[in-house]
């Protein structure tokens, strides 16, 4: 139930005054030195990175407010805020904020921040589309005022890392400022160094935090190549714990984990989704809904589940929203269907004239469209390769296109020259934006989707207008039903967060946002 609860507090929060919800360190007994694996591809320490992005979004930045681990917005540099049409919002910073340098963090920064992004950003109007203006009264107070009103403001301005005017004003390129002080920000922790050739990142806690000092002294994170690697070295005690962002652990490491003296398992629900097929409905044949919805009866999607899953996940609707996030509204469900696929493909012009098993259209070009995929999830590739034959089963020849992180996440957020995608969501991108997923699918915000449908946006403009929690109700079933008639992603299979834990330590908490990487953790993680 915590998943329903985090989206309820989420949807429902509008404050102007939030009491702190993130305890102070609790113990004396503290940990000197915290090792964490990851599968993160860091290759650089700019601000661009995307590896080194998410570390430093969780621990070395700080926003304007978080969410701790119950689900709720909570102050963070913002004690507190107020709105009064959901279109005006008006953040009250806190004075006991301080960059890593020594220098207080003022209401200038945040502004610089908003503008910053969107002059050496492209994907910045995913955050910052809306805001019509940023003004500072004075050092402690930021108004930001919006083009339209949005219910789910604090939900997007989230996912903010200020950074500090003084450090970045003269920076043209951020890509290319890899000094130290590029990584000057206002978390809990300090950048210490990065050795790429050992591939050891390590952070020191800092001691003028505004929520004090964390209870882990130094969190060295230790990047492995692929997954397999870093479980040997979990069972081994190289390293304490490991860390994905957005997610777990693959369900076939259990049973040798449990194996391990001293490794327990979590397992959580959340509300995103392990794996979708995005479609990019901007381009041709993407375009034609029949050619969706024959790609979906192509599918076998219990064969996904027993595989990907085992046991511990649930096949989604075609109405794409999980049925752990309020206002889940049951749509009809996907379905495995040869037969359907093959003629709803004849229907929509797509035969194969030549008799070599893959389908032309009426041009005469073949069907062989290129499916974009991380390389750092094993069973995503696996999971493409089953794509791959389901597809060839109904005369569509997949190419399938294995990329880099970095290359992954600037193909979808910013190129977005990819026909399709294998990808999962996030918490946090399924409520951005008006929320259900929208942050993914609306070209207004990321858009992997690539939908500009003035009837879809509509609905997602009310969404974001409304208070009213029967209206609300209603429009999350309306947008199920479109996404369930339009298909314009294909959600395959989603699997519970399995999160493996080092018993010599007390005080884990899992953050369905965050995952262990937070605050909760952060400081009160001490020795069993």
């Amino acid at each position: 139930m915590r998943n329903k609860v985090l989206i309820c507090l989420i949807l429902a929060i509008i404050s102007q005054v939030i009491p702190l919800a993130y305890a102070e360190k609790s113990n004396d007994k503290g940990i000197d030195k915290l090792i964490v694996g990851t599968t993160a591809q860091i290759s650089d320490i700019n601000i661009k990175d995307i590896g080194f992005g998410n570390i430093r979004w969780e621990l070395i930045d700080c926003g304007l407010v978080k969410f701790n681990s119950a689900g709720d917005i909570v102050p963070a540099l913002a004690k507190t805020w107020d709105t009064d049409d959901l279109k005006k919002w008006t953040f009250h910073l806190r004075d006991d904020a301080f960059w890593h340098d020594g220098t207080p963090v003022t209401a200038k920064d945040i502004q610089f921040t908003i503008d910053y992004a969107r002059k050496t950003n492209p994907s910045s109007g995913s955050l910052y589309a809306d805001v019509q203006s940023v003004e500072v009264p004075d050092d402690r107070t930021v108004v930001i005022d919006l083009t339209n009103p949005d219910y789910n403001f604090l939900t997007t301005i989230e996912v903010m890392s200020p950074l500090p005017e003084h450090i970045f004003e003269n920076v043209e390129d951020p890509s290319k400022f890899n000094d130290k002080e590029a990584t000057i920000g206002c978390g809990p922790y300090v950048f210490e160094s990065f050795d790429k050739a050992a591939g050891i990142l390590t952070l020191k806690a800092f001691d003028k935090f505004w929520n004090g000092t964390p209870a882990i002294d130094t969190i060295e994170f230790k990047l492995f190549k692929n997954p397999d690697a870093m479980m040997l070295a979990l069972q081994k005690g190289e390293i304490d714990v490991t860390y994905t962002y957005g997610k777990g652990i693959e369900y076939f490491y259990v049973p040798q984990l449990l194996k391990t003296d001293d490794i327990e398992i979590m397992q959580e629900k959340d509300g995103s989704i392990t794996g979708v097929l995005w479609i990019n409905t901007a381009k041709e044949p993407y375009d034609n809904k029949d050619f969706r919805h024959a790609l979906s009866y192509a599918i076998n999607y219990d064969e996904l589940k027993d595989l990907f899953t085992a046991g511990y996940g649930t096949i989604p609707d075609a109405g794409f929203i999980t049925d752990g996030m309020l206002y889940h509204t049951d749509t009809r469900e996907l379905s495995y269907d040869v037969n359907h696929s093959k003629s709803l493909l004849d229907g929509a012009g797509f035969i194969d004239i030549d008799g070599d098993d893959i389908r032309e259209a009426s041009d005469g070009a073949k069907l062989e469209p290129e499916l974009l995929v991380s390389s750092s999830s094993p069973d995503r590739i696996r999971a493409a390769e089953m794509l791959e034959k389901y597809f060839e089963d109904v005369g569509i020849g997949i190419k399938i296109k294995t990329v880099d992180t970095n290359t992954f996440g600037n193909t979808m957020d910013i190129e977005k020259t990819f026909d399709m995608a294998l990808s999962g969501t996030t918490v946090w991108g399924m409520i951005m934006g008006a929320g259900y997923g929208s942050g993914y699918i609306d070209t207004r915000y990321y858009g992997w989707s690539m939908v500009d449908d003035p009837k879809y946006q509509s609905i997602v403009d009310r969404l974001k207008l409304t208070q009213d929690k029967d209206e609300r109700k209603e429009l999350a079933a309306e947008i199920q039903e479109y996404y369930s008639e339009e298909l314009p992603q294909i959600a395959l299979y989603s699997m519970d967060v399995i999160q493996p834990i080092n018993t010599k330590y007390e005080g884990w908490e899992y953050n369905v946002v965050y995952g262990l990487m937070n605050y909760d953790t952060l400081f009160n993680l001490h020795e069993a």
